[in-house]
């Protein structure tokens, strides 16, 4: 198990330590200014000299904007698709809602809550969840509605009730595609929360940057940038565990655990 991880982490790896030599080997011969790619040691160094004080409670303020937007536009989501599962017309009325939901560009959704909601939390988190809700709902809306017709005359046949039914034919089978929707939602909220933030706000990492870059504190930056990263990381990694741990019968025939 562990030599299997390890050989299918290797070609991560390799990638993320050339391009870690290709930035040092680029700052080192100052073949650009400091000020347009810092040094990864002066990205470093910001980063440690400024957790304490600053990039620590923006990146727990980021975070905690996006965690609780990926659980609202998952549950959302959800809920509408389990409602457009028992009730069809309702299903097929919200189809033209749930494609407007992703046709609104953030760019303007954001600064209007803003207006609405003002400079705290909600405005944040509403961005991500608009961010996260759409791929998620129409996953799982297919998932659904691409049932084998035969497995469910079937059951019929068996007296199965609706409810059982979906519990357990419809919604297992649409959840590997629902977490494949969560796994590219995830990617990107983190930086949704910071584009929310860039709108109005006292705090976070988006507000942070809005100060940095007029200053050309780019090492800042570029710090900021290395937290965004890793929180996305994070969120993806846990999704992929949540799924293996949720959906097992999705999980590569090669990585599974012999009985």
């Amino acid at each position: 198990m562990t030599v299997r991880v390890l050989r299918s982490a290797a070609p991560a790896c390799v990638t993320i330590l050339l391009v870690l030599a290709a930035w040092i080997t680029i700052t080192a011969l100052e073949l650009v200014p400091a000020y347009v790619i810092p040094a990864p040691g002066a990205v470093l160094d910001s980063l440690v000299t400024t957790w304490p004080d600053r990039l620590g409670s923006a990146t727990l303020l980021t975070a905690s904007e996006t965690l609780l937007g990926v659980v609202l536009g998952v549950v959302v989501a959800v809920i509408v698709v389990i409602i457009s599962a028992f009730v069809p017309t309702i299903g097929q009325a919200m189809t033209p809602l749930l494609v407007a939901s992703q046709a609104i560009p953030v760019i303007v959704i954001g600064p209007l809550l803003t207006i609405s909601l003002g400079y705290g939390m909600a405005p944040k988190v509403i961005v991500v969840a608009l961010l996260c809700f759409f791929p998620v709902a129409l996953n799982l809306l297919s998932g659904v509605r691409a049932v084998d017709a035969r497995v469910i005359d079937t059951l019929r046949s068996l007296h199965a009730t609706r409810w059982s039914l979906f519990w357990r034919v419809r919604l297992p089978s649409a959840a590997p595609r629902g977490f494949a929707g969560l796994r590219v939602s995830v990617t990107f909220a983190p930086v949704a929360a910071v584009f929310a933030e860039y709108t109005g706000s006292t705090n976070g990492l988006g507000y942070l940057m809005l100060q940095a870059i007029p200053r050309l504190q780019t090492d800042f930056v570029f710090a900021q940038v290395v937290v965004l990263t890793i929180m996305s990381s994070v969120l993806l990694a846990t999704v992929t565990i949540l799924e293996r741990l949720i959906c097992p019968w999705n999980t590569p025939t090669g990585e599974r655990t012999p009985s």
